[in-house]
């Protein structure tokens, strides 16, 4: 197994998956602005490097127990000014994890609160533990939500859950957040990384421009009405047909054969 290491996260590669592996689970992972420049750093990497077709993440012990606030004083002592801009860094790791072109995949266990649960959230697939601890946790400090949660949790779950999640600074465990659709799957905590493995292996073998351009229009849909998923929908689908893979399916099905795909 390849590994590439930093000071907070580290890539590894099993076969044709990567793995973001953050290393701090003892402190619980916070989301400093150090941790999302080397989550941005390492995501560019896995997006470059096309060896890898998928990519998990996991805190281990903990996924993330959210902003450094403690790390952020400094910022917010200096004014309106310094603290916007220091919470438009932060924002640069959900907005990377968001945008990702590959299928990415949030493996839970432990705590996800405030800003580690919004990265937990931005990931297609999320994967948590049935004793997971999960927290919109901005109103218990005073705060509104941030790093996407206020859109994240209401995509997944309904205007009504995330309203009533984010307004009450409710702790959740990884069965409700089943429950509630706000994540996919609950297993039990030995099994979390297995299982997004598992997801991330029967994703790997699909043409990889076909994966990508359906989860660019996954998205993009998501954000529109029903006869702009359409026009996106057409105009995506007309790229693929013209692709090689996609004929190539169609002609190996008429053949009774394996296609021979080739990412392109």
């Amino acid at each position: 197994m390849d590994v590439e290491m930093t000071e907070l996260i580290c890539l590894e590669r099993d076969g044709p998956i990567g793995i973001l592996r953050f290393l701090q689970p003892g402190k619980r992972n916070p989301y400093s602005i150090a941790f999302v420049k080397e989550l941005v750093t390492l995501l560019q990497e896995a997006d470059q490097d096309d060896t890898i077709r998928a990519v998990i993440m996991t805190g281990g012990e903990h996924f993330s127990s959210g902003g450094d606030l403690v790390g952020f004083q400094s910022e917010v002592a200096r004014g309106a000014r310094a603290t916007s801009e220091m919470v438009d860094k932060v924002h640069d790791g959900g907005r990377a994890a968001y945008l990702f072109r590959k299928p990415l995949i949030s493996a839970v266990c432990g705590v996800a609160f405030g800003a580690g649960l919004s990265l937990a959230l931005s990931a297609d697939i999320v994967v948590a533990a049935e004793d997971a601890r999960l927290c919109e946790v901005f109103v218990r400090v005073g705060g509104c939500p941030d790093t996407g949660s206020s859109w994240l949790l209401q995509q997944r779950a309904g205007a009504g859950v995330a309203r009533m999640l984010v307004l009450t600074g409710r702790e959740i465990d990884g069965r409700t957040a089943k429950d509630l659709r706000v994540v996919e799957e609950c297993v039990s905590a030995e099994h979390v990384e297995a299982r997004a493995l598992e997801i991330a292996r029967e994703i790997a073998p699909h043409p990889m421009f076909g994966v990508q351009t359906a989860k660019r229009v996954m998205r993009s849909s998501a954000e529109c009405g029903y006869l702009d998923a359409l026009d996106i929908e057409r105009d995506a689908q007309s790229v693929l047909l013209c692709a090689h893979d996609f004929p190539e399916a169609m002609k190996a099905f008429s053949e009774k054969r394996k296609p021979e795909f080739k990412d392109r």
